[in-house]
């Protein structure tokens, strides 16, 4: 697993994918999560030998990556009681709450 995320949950984009994909594909992996800013990348750098094996699924946020990582699981929709802030903008009256 590699990659970044912002403050609000935006997956962001990840450096040397191409050299990653292939090393996965080596290893067996099956299925990638890669950030939808990359999909131009692997479309064009990565052999279709090696994207014919493997499952690419590109997201745009953390909501995403939990819903494919657990799909299928009770913890599933979990996010929704512990990240509804993602979708609600912050506010100074919030952070005047959180500081002690």
């Amino acid at each position: 697993m590699t990659g970044e995320l912002s403050l609000v949950g935006q997956v962001l984009p990840v450096g040397g994918l191409k050299e990653k994909i292939l090393a996965a594909h080596r290893a067996g992996i099956t299925t990638i999560l890669a950030p939808s800013a990359n999909r131009p990348d692997i479309e064009e750098n990565v052999p279709e030998s090696v994207k014919t094996g493997i499952r690419f699924v590109f997201v745009d946020d953390i909501r995403q990556v939990l819903h494919e990582v657990f799909k299928g699981e009770p913890i599933a929709e979990r996010w929704k009681e512990t990240l509804p802030q993602l979708t609600e903008p912050a506010t100074s009256e919030g952070a005047q709450k959180s500081s002690p």
